[in-house]
């Protein structure tokens, strides 16, 4: 890659992706970091200013607005690619592949990014919480990560008392139709949040430093929470071929017993939801291991029989 084409691939990476470290630009443009020092100086020679933060947690921050005009887009164009990307450019969906990623970051770094976004949800089961309220909160929340203030939230435990936190939001995830808001804290302790348990939110002019070496995968895997540690288990299942086509956990294995039945291998994470996955399968699953997670579920049908015993 010459040097042209490096200078204009550092100003994408800098403009879509708001804060980074020298020795991570220049790894992603495949050069060394004293190059890196020297196409700094070159834009900022062209007119481009690009700050330096030292430090641990320090890196190169762009503060221009916009690259190149956008002629050809309307308003509402570009505010529909503007409220798309953050989902897009973090989504392991199979068909948003790394190049159809780089052309969004090519098309949100001619814009100014200085509007909240709204994120459409996808939600199964109808919430407590509006749709209406959810997508406000992401449109805060998106708003509040990109500039980098940090958030003053009134928050609902389950079966506790609302109470006011300070949070500095970093990331938005979605989890089995349930989306999550993944703060920081002071001591960089990390906590995840559910946006229909919010019930107040505001933006402050307290902001905090980004750190880089942030990362959602201390909370939220592709298979769930991260929060307790992945359990070992081993169903039989028949009559459900179906579910050999999907993965469900960490090293999932599947053995067969015959055309209708199999063996599968999997750390699930998540006692409560492991127990749905057997329940919702009836009696075509049986639990062969761990014995606790049986005996369990023995003791929940035992209970749920005594509801429908006639009296």
């Amino acid at each position: 890659m010459n040097r042209t084409a490096l200078a204009i691939r550092m100003l994408l990476i800098l403009k879509t992706r708001k804060f980074v470290k020298k020795a991570d630009l220049a790894q992603m443009l495949e050069t060394n970091p004293r190059n890196i020092i020297e196409l700094k100086k070159e834009l900022e020679t062209a007119g481009y200013s690009i700050e330096a933060v030292h430090g641990p947690y320090g890196g190169y921050r762009l503060m221009d607005t916009t690259l190149f005009p956008l002629a050809e887009l309307n308003r509402q164009e570009r505010s529909a690619l503007l409220r798309a990307a953050p989902f897009l450019l973090s989504s392991n969906e199979p068909l948003l592949s790394d190049d159809f990623k780089k052309s969004v970051e090519k098309l949100v770094a001619n814009e100014k990014l200085d509007e909240s976004f709204v994120i459409e949800t996808g939600i199964g089961w109808q919430l407590a919480a509006s749709k209406e309220t959810i997508q406000q909160y992401l449109s805060v929340l998106s708003s509040a990560i990109l500039s980098f203030k940090r958030v003053e939230m009134v928050y609902k435990p389950q079966n506790r008392a609302s109470k006011k936190y300070m949070i500095e939001p970093r990331e938005l995830v979605q989890v089995n139709g349930l989306w999550y808001v993944l703060c920081q804290d002071s001591q960089r302790d990390l906590a995840t949040y559910k946006i229909n348990r919010i019930e107040q939110l505001m933006i402050t002019e307290k902001g905090f430093r980004p750190d880089e070496d942030f990362t959602a995968k201390k909370a939220i895997t592709p298979y769930g929470h991260n929060v307790t540690g992945p359990m070992s288990c081993i169903f039989r299942i028949k009559n459900r071929e179906y579910l050999t086509e999907y993965i469900f956990g960490e090293n999932q294995r599947i053995d067969w017993i015959n055309d209708d039945e199999f063996i599968l291998y999997v750390d699930l994470r998540g006692e409560s939801s492991i127990m749905q996955f057997v329940l919702q399968l009836g009696s075509d699953c049986e639990v062969l291991q761990p014995t606790g997670l049986k005996e369990k579920l023995i003791d929940e049908i035992r209970k749920m029989t005594e509801n429908y015993r006639i009296r």
